[in-house]
Formats: C-alpha cells, sequence, structure tokens
C-alpha cells in the first residue's frame, strides 16, 4: 500500500516542479517594460502620469511584465548636476541587470542622463515621453526610437481667448530660461495666431529679470505664464524662487489678464490655465511603447505630439478680471479635479 502512495507523491511533486519550471519561463519569456520617471513618484505631475499609464496597461490583454523606477526621490528636491548623474547610474544599472525590451522615458532628466545613451540600440527600443524637442537628445534619426512630445494646447488657447476679449487680443509670453522654457518659447514662436497678435515671449535668467518683463508687458492684453519652477533668484543670491510666491507675485503686479499653460499657476493663485494632460500624455505614451514592443512590430511606430489638455480653473481670481466664462470651461476644471474654490496661502517673494 505505501508504494502507490510514494509514486503518487513523486507524480505530484514532479507536476508541480514541472508548472513552477512553466511559470518562470513564461515569465522569463514575457516582453519587458520599463517605465524610468525623471521626479520621484509623490509628485502630482508623476501621479497622474501614472493614471494614464495605468489605463493603457489595463486595456492591455497581452503578455507582459513591467516596472517603474524614479530618479529623484522626493518632488521638492533640488538636485545637483552630480546627484543626477549618480541617479543615472543606477538607473543604467537597472536597465542593464532588467535587459527591457521597451524603456518609456518620462521628462527631461531621464532623456538627457539615460535614454539617450541607449537610443538606436538593437536590443532595446526606447520611447519618449517629454516636453523639449526631440531632436536635443538625439532621437530624431535614432532607428528603434520612437515617443511623444507633449505639446501645449496653443488652438484651445485661441479658442479661449475669443470669451476673454472681443476682436484681435495682444499677448506677452513670460517664462524661465532653462531647457523647458525653451521648448515653450519654439511652440509659441511657430504657431499661428491670426487674429491675435503674440508680441514678444521673454525667458527669464532670474527673479529681477522676471519682475522687469513683467513690467515690461502691461501693454499687452493678455500675460501668458509658461513654466514658472525653478527661477533663479539672482543677485548674488543661491536656490531658486518660490513657485507659488512667483505665481501670486505675477498677479498681483501685471496689469493685462494672466493665463497660465501648466496647472501649477493656478494651484499657485493664478486664475485659469490650459495645459497639456499629464494622465493623457501617460495614456498615450505608454500605448505607443506596447506598440513598439518587438514581439507585435517589427518597426517602431511612428513620432505622436500629445493631443490631450485639461483646464484649470479657480473662479474667485478670474472673478477679479471681470470674467466669466461658458460654463463647459468650469465642468471640466471639476471633471479634472483642477477647479480651485479654497483660497490659496499668501506667500512673498524674499
Amino acid at each position: 500500500m505505501k508504494h502507490p502512495k510514494t509514486l503518487l507523491f513523486a507524480l505530484s511533486c514532479a507536476f508541480v516542479l514541472v508548472l513552477v519550471g512553466a511559470l518562470v519561463a513564461f515569465n522569463h519569456h514575457k516582453p519587458r517594460l520599463l517605465i524610468l520617471h525623471s521626479y520621484a513618484e509623490e509628485g502630482m505631475w508623476e501621479h497622474n502620469f501614472n493614471l494614464g499609464v495605468q489605463r493603457a496597461l489595463a486595456d492591455n490583454r497581452k503578455p507582459l511584465t513591467h516596472r517603474w523606477h524614479y530618479m529623484s526621490f522626493s518632488a521638492t528636491d533640488h538636485t545637483t548636476v552630480e546627484e543626477w548623474e549618480a541617479s543615472a547610474q543606477r538607473a543604467r544599472s537597472v536597465i542593464d541587470r532588467w535587459s527591457p525590451n521597451v524603456l518609456l522615458a518620462v521628462g527631461e532628466e531621464a532623456q538627457a542622463y539615460v535614454a539617450r545613451h541607449y537610443a538606436g540600440r538593437g536590443d532595446l527600443r526606447v520611447v519618449y515621453a517629454v516636453a523639449e524637442d526631440p531632436a536635443r537628445f538625439g532621437y530624431t534619426d535614432a532607428p528603434q526610437t520612437t515617443g511623444v512630445r507633449e505639446m501645449l494646447p496653443l488652438q484651445p488657447l485661441v479658442e479661449l481667448l475669443s470669451h476673454l476679449k472681443p476682436g484681435p487680443v495682444r499677448l506677452h509670453a513670460i517664462g524661465v530660461q532653462d531647457a523647458t522654457g525653451e521648448a515653450e518659447r519654439q511652440q509659441l514662436l511657430a504657431f499661428d495666431w491670426g487674429p491675435h497678435r503674440l508680441l514678444n515671449v521673454t525667458l527669464a535668467a532670474d527673479l529681477p529679470a522676471w519682475q522687469e518683463a513683467v513690467q515690461a508687458a502691461q501693454a499687452s492684453d493678455v500675460l501668458l505664464v509658461l513654466s514658472h519652477a525653478g527661477l533663479p533668484l539672482g543677485a548674488a543670491r543661491r536656490g531658486s524662487t518660490d513657485p507659488r510666491a512667483l505665481a501670486q507675485w505675477t498677479v498681483q503686479h501685471a496689469r493685462p489678464l494672466t493665463l497660465g499653460v501648466r496647472t501649477r499657476f493656478v494651484s499657485d493663485g493664478g486664475a485659469l490655465a490650459l495645459t497639456p494632460a499629464p494622465d493623457g500624455l501617460g495614456q498615450q505614451s505608454t500605448t505607443l511603447a506596447l506598440r513598439a514592443l518587438p514581439e507585435r512590430s517589427a518597426r517602431v511606430p511612428a513620432p505622436e505630439l500629445g493631443h490631450d489638455f485639461t483646464v484649470a480653473l479657480r473662479p474667485s481670481a478670474l472673478a477679479a478680471y471681470g470674467v466669466q466664462l461658458p460654463s463647459i470651461y468650469y465642468q471640466a476644471a471639476r471633471a479634472a479635479q483642477q477647479l480651485y474654490l479654497q483660497p490659496v496661502p499668501s506667500v512673498a517673494l524674499p
């Protein structure tokens, strides 16, 4: 009687071992996607981008292994070049050990410090999600490389202007003199603003230059505030200007109506912004990354431009300009959780 039981036990063990081996082999051979973020998971933009990533992954019906890696540990870090380089070494070590089939690199630093070094490699396809010109990272002619460039929603902005002022509008734009500011400036200059006029785009090197630019824009009808984080204090002072204090100072001292192109402008105290939707960019770039998997396509798909945008709105600040928008704007902001009804704490510039 013992012999059949022993045989049954041995067969059961063999079956379990075969099953485990098959599962290990299956998982090992599943295509691998690595999502590399420039900044920390706790950031609001990163959180919303990841919501889009998760939607794209939920729609995926084919075998896939994916993992995430973040190059910085806090959304409020002021990371030095040395720290970025050290973080890049860690990220590249993860890539080299895990050997993903596709690398989805998110943000400027992920491209500059990591992804561009893998562009054109036959064993890894690179998909970028970035606001800067992909040519800056050598992606234009690199094989096995594609991605989504985040675009400012300028055509919806033109449509919005018709609700702010009858007839042609004179615009002046102000941003920070850095790679993001330059990318935004290029988009503004390349766009056909008709019937409106873009008078100037000023990229400020530091806080005094920003304040001078705001004063110089007083003759315009609308002051368009580009990305405003990371502005150096200047005047031999180290560190960056507090973005909330900068937004509030700009609103208080600008004669024209101020509009933003980032939701942070409104959360910091501004009245209104039309901004690229991070969740839309996350879903669009992840969908492109899934299409770029070697198992699904012999060639990488063509690069795309971001197409989704969202509305951020602070009704009390907008009312101070005497502006009442159609209700669709308020509902769009509410749906995106970007309708700010509570007063923002006041912060002064140093």
